[in-house]
């Protein structure tokens, strides 16, 4: 959630423990369960989610960034 925040990515209304993202036309939702990470098939929905907004191979841009 850090990383789609650092990309400009809106906060909308949540539902119990996830959380909606909103980046320009694309949107996706990320759980959020205090201490579990995230599953990789849920990593890669939320990459294929926002892809067409950030482009290919945004989330490996992202985390290379962060270190």
């Amino acid at each position: 959630m850090r990383i789609l925040r650092a990309l400009g990515a809106v906060e909308r209304a949540g539902k119990g423990s996830h959380v909606r993202f909103r980046i320009g036309a694309c949107f996706t939702v990320v759980p959020n369960h205090q201490g579990d990470d995230l599953k990789v098939g849920t990593v890669n929905g939320i990459e294929s989610d926002l892809e067409p907004c950030l482009g290919k191979g945004w989330l490996k841009m992202a985390l290379r960034e962060r270190r």
